[in-house]
């Protein structure tokens, strides 16, 4: 069987807070550590990257 991707994929989680509320969450992009992950969130916020841009990055590396 082939898989064949066509677009970004998307990712969600629930994540689930320590006074009980429940968040669905988009996955934008996996990291090793979470120094990785804190630099692009900097630069996500910062402009100098884009959702887009994290996204593509994650579709490359996903196995979904």
């Amino acid at each position: 069987m082939k898989i064949i991707k066509k677009g970004l994929t998307k990712c969600y989680i629930i994540h689930s807070t320590s006074t009980g509320q429940h968040m669905i969450c988009r996955v934008l992009n996996e990291y090793k550590n979470e120094n990785e992950a804190e630099e692009d969130l900097i630069k996500l916020l910062t402009h100098k990257i884009s959702e887009k841009d994290l996204l593509k990055e994650f579709t490359k590396k996903s196995n979904f």
